[in-house]
């Protein structure tokens, strides 16, 4: 039974519904939402609206199909296979590569493309030297022999295969020790790699510990063209000091780790002062009030919501912008505490708004950036995994083996060289390349 099971598993047709299963489930991922593309909130809102695909979800573990235990099971099934296929052929490839010339006359036995050259002693003795020319190793005597072009072509095969268990090894580090996470780091703020700096919560490796990133923003130059934010450039130093830049598909790379720029945000510096000119509080404050949208604060009890304007202008008596430029930057601010509204009105760099006793100064604006930081080991085996298997498949594809199979007879008083040709793949690229072979080779006796 267990051998049956074995038999079955190390078959081209179980290889085969392997394959169809995977690219199956693989559609299921492409069609339907994933979890981890969506979100943790939009998922559970999903959920809790359709109970019933709810239940089945849990059960199938539809929206994360990529992970759920019926992919991990065909993956192992996969290779399982593949590992029985190996086992079967190591065997096959390493005794094709002897290049046994008994053996291999007896195999074809007549089968392949057939030709005959008329020889005589010399040309006979020859033959090593003139089918070396042509890219053959003649394996044998001169008068019984096999000639091999290509010989280790065989063995790219089972390198294809290992190929995949690179790829697995690389899949498998890349999982269990991939972290990502964003973070928001102003101009003139230093980020140390603390876990609790991030946004939210990031993915944290299975393996491993987080990537040690440490760096300072030093400045933010936003690139606009025709009054659109086009690239972005962001230098920060390292740890070291070394000055860095980054920019829009423009990682920093340290090791295995990477800092991508994600997004962009304004980090004005806010001043409150009391009657005498005292400066009772002060922050910069990370804002995301980039195309319209509204944002707020909080500073000293008081709640401040803010609206900006890159390029400000008054059209009608109304705070617009004339492009995303920044040019001209203002706030318009709204100031409440405890739910009471207190002022309102719109500042330029260098302005503030009186409030109850106070003054709300709006200093200088500068920026913030949101950054991706990611880390993941794993990816030099799966790039040497994609090496391997385009190395083999060229290998085994364009480098094919070819087989001339030779015996020399006599006949009527001639000496007649009888050859046997055979090649991997492509019949009729064969034949065109051994009907040239042996025309050379009848062109090489004649001299």
């Amino acid at each position: 039974m267990l051998n049956s099971v074995f038999r079955y598993l190390g078959s081209l047709r179980c290889t085969i519904w392997l394959i169809v299963s995977l690219l199956a489930v693989f559609s299921i991922g492409f069609f339907l939402p994933q979890r981890s593309l969506v979100g943790k909130d939009a998922y559970l809102k999903w959920a809790a609206s359709e109970p019933f695909l709810g239940k089945i979800d849990q059960a199938l573990h539809l929206t994360e199909i990529f992970t759920a235990p019926v992919t991990l099971a065909l993956w192992v099934a996969f290779f399982v296979n593949l590992l029985l296929v190996m086992r079967q052929r190591i065997p096959l490839v390493l005794a094709k590569i002897k290049a046994d010339p008994e053996k291999a006359l007896k195999a074809q036995g007549g089968s392949g493309l057939c030709y005959s050259i008329e020889l005589d002693e010399a040309a006979q003795e020859r033959l090593p030297e003139m089918l070396a020319g042509l890219g053959y190793r003649l394996y044998g005597s001169t008068g019984r022999f096999l000639a091999v072009k290509n010989r280790l072509s065989p063995l790219a095969s089972l390198l294809f295969h290992l190929s995949f268990f690179l790829l697995l090894v690389g899949w498998l580090l890349a999982f269990y020790t991939r972290f990502n996470g964003f973070v928001d780091v102003a101009q003139h703020e230093p980020f140390l790699g603390q876990i609790s700096r991030y946004n939210a919560s990031p993915r944290l490796p299975k393996l491993g510990s987080p990537p040690q990133i440490k760096l300072q923003v030093e400045s933010v130059l936003p690139e606009v063209t025709q009054g659109v934010v086009t690239d972005i450039k962001v230098t920060f130093k390292d740890e070291t000091g070394r000055s860095h830049e980054i920019g829009i598909n423009r990682p920093y790379k340290d090791g295995y780790a990477s800092v991508l720029f994600n997004d962009l945000g304004i980090s004005p510096l806010f001043v409150l002062e009391d009657a005498s000119g005292r400066e009772i509080d002060g922050a910069y404050v990370k804002l995301d009030v980039l195309k319209g949208k509204k944002d707020h604060f909080s500073m000293q009890g008081y709640r401040v919501d803010a609206l900006y304007y890159p390029d400000h202008a008054v059209v009608q008596g109304k705070d617009t912008t004339r492009s995303e430029e920044f040019k001209n930057p203002a706030f318009h601010l709204e100031v409440s505490r405890g739910g009471k509204p207190i002022a309102a009105g719109t500042l330029h760099p260098g302005e503030a708004l009186q409030l109850d006793g106070v003054r709300l100064g709006f200093r200088e604006q500068n920026f913030w950036v949101r950054l991706l930081v990611t880390q993941e080991y794993g990816r030099d085996f799966i790039y040497a995994g994609f090496l391997v298997a385009l190395i083999a498949l060229g290998w085994r594809l364009i480098y094919y083996r070819r087989e001339l199979t030779g015996v020399v007879q006599e006949t009527d008083g001639k000496r007649i060289l009888q050859l046997t040709a055979k090649g991997d793949f492509y019949k009729a690229l064969a034949q065109d390349e051994f009907d040239r072979t042996v025309q050379r080779l009848g062109n090489w006796v004649k001299t």
